[in-house]
């Protein structure tokens, strides 16, 4: 019994040396260098480069992950144009598990995980356990790491209704950005009856692909111009420019919600709501580990969300066209950054 004890033991050591001795040293990695609050503007980018600099080892609780996919969110461009972010940059992505320090829950090397919160511009990253979770089956590291941010941030939005959508119109005021063809198919996964929201160009045929039941051409009409009075139930204003909420207001029925994702736009709740329609100036949750990148990566498997990445996707020495890409017009879906290619476990 004390043999095989010990062979075990010693073959639990082997496997884990051999799979940290396959991690390399050095790694690149996109790297913000500003002089903090000077801003970083296309098309140059001049703060931003490609980078040789040493593999993250994880503190307890947390996990060291090989990328193997990422994304361009608006957060990301507006903290590198503020010069706010400074070092390793990005905010989501997924790949696979090649070191776990103390997590207390199942992670282990080679598992396929989704994650926020990390430096995930670069071959490597390591991320709070309480960031992930396991990748859906049904998509690809490309797909699945264009998904995490903007769907757990639609999906904590949405609850935060603080009511079913069962059977209830959901407007999403911006629909084919990366919050807004997320939001427009999950108030549909979530049981909502009507979904309508605005797009332009090809974001239209898009958004009615994805479930979207009424989609209004932005270039040609407001949103709110073209619903009638008490027409809607909740309104998620993921875009969020001023003066939205007075424009909304004449479509919510009494009792529903206007909520807005705060951003670069500024927008404000309205000074003079519709009786009985609640306000929620900010819909953003600090939690979009587990329990939401769970609910999204089940969804994914039982075919009720579709991811849509663009193309072409970028390596980590063009994320700086990858930043200008996101602005400029035409975006349809998210914008996909690939670290790596290469599974080390």
């Amino acid at each position: 019994m004390c043999w095989t004890k010990a062979l075990l033991f010693a073959g639990i050591v082997a496997w884990v040396d051999v799979t940290l001795a396959a991690v390399p040293s050095q790694m690149k990695a996109v790297e913000s260098s500003p002089r903090l609050f000077v801003p970083c503007k296309k098309p140059d980018w001049t703060c931003l480069s490609e980078k040789t600099v040493s593999v993250p080892r994880p503190l307890p609780g947390n996990m060291l992950v090989q990328m193997k996919g990422s994304s361009v969110n608006p957060v990301d461009v507006d903290l590198v144009e503020t010069g706010v972010s400074r070092g390793t940059i990005g905010f989501d992505g997924a790949g696979v598990v090649v070191e776990v320090n103390g997590c207390t829950s199942s992670f282990k090397a080679g598992d396929e995980v989704w994650m926020v919160g990390l430096k995930s511009y670069a071959e490597f990253a390591t991320v709070s356990c309480k960031n992930a979770g396991l990748k859906p089956k049904s998509l690809s590291f490309v797909d699945a790491g264009t998904i995490p941010m903007g769907a757990a941030t639609s999906l904590r939005c949405l609850q935060a209704a603080g009511m079913p959508l069962t059977n209830l119109t959901v407007a999403v005021t911006s629909g084919q950005g990366g919050t807004g063809f997320m939001g427009v198919q999950l108030a549909k996964a979530l049981g909502a009856s009507r979904v309508i929201t605005a797009a332009t160009g090809q974001g239209i045929d898009l958004m009615k692909k994805l479930g979207a039941d009424t989609v209004i051409d932005y270039h040609k009409q407001e949103l709110f111009d073209a619903l009638d009075d008490d027409s809607v139930d909740v309104v998620y204003d993921n875009f969020g420019l001023p003066g939205t909420a007075d424009k909304a207001m004449h479509a919510i029925r009494k009792g529903g919600v206007f909520m807005i994702l705060p951003g670069g736009n500024r927008g404000q709740p309205s000074a003079n709501p519709k009786a009985g329609v609640r306000q929620l100036a900010n819909c953003r949750s600090k939690d979009l580990g587990p329990e939401a990148l769970d609910v999204i990566a089940k969804l994914f498997d039982e075919g009720k969300l579709q991811p849509h990445t663009m193309s072409p996707t970028y390596t980590l020495s063009e994320v700086p066209q990858a930043f200008t890409r996101l602005l400029t017009p035409g975006v349809v879906g998210k914008i996909a950054i690939v670290p790596t290619s290469t599974i080390i476990v």
